[in-house]
């Protein structure tokens, strides 16, 4: 299941707690002029992420993909996000950069 909450003013935290695992996933969304996307998730999780940003404002208009670094939960949908926001950039540290095929 996927939760949204709003943990400051127009900072989101999405949640999606994944029983089989015991684990909980979080992206983080800037409602802003210019919105941000910090981590995508696992591309499994695309469709839940995509509908939580849904019900915050037009996922095709989320101007900033953010990952702190290389791992599939981190930024493994960043295909998909590029895809259906295609004036998005993704953003990421300097090491982040460099692992990157």
């Amino acid at each position: 299941m996927t939760t949204v909450s709003e943990i400051a003013p127009d900072l989101f935290r999405i949640s999606t707690f994944v029983k089989e695992f015991d684990l909980q996933f979080n992206q983080f969304l800037v409602r802003d002029e210019e919105p941000l996307l910090f981590h995508t998730g696992p591309r499994v999780m695309f469709a839940a992420v995509r509908d939580a940003v849904a019900t915050l404002l037009n996922p095709a208009k989320v101007k900033w993909v953010g990952f702190s670094h290389l791992e599939a939960d981190e930024c493994g949908a960043l295909p998909e996000w590029q895809q259906l926001a295609p004036e998005s950039t993704a953003v990421c540290s300097l090491v982040g950069k460099g692992v990157l095929p």
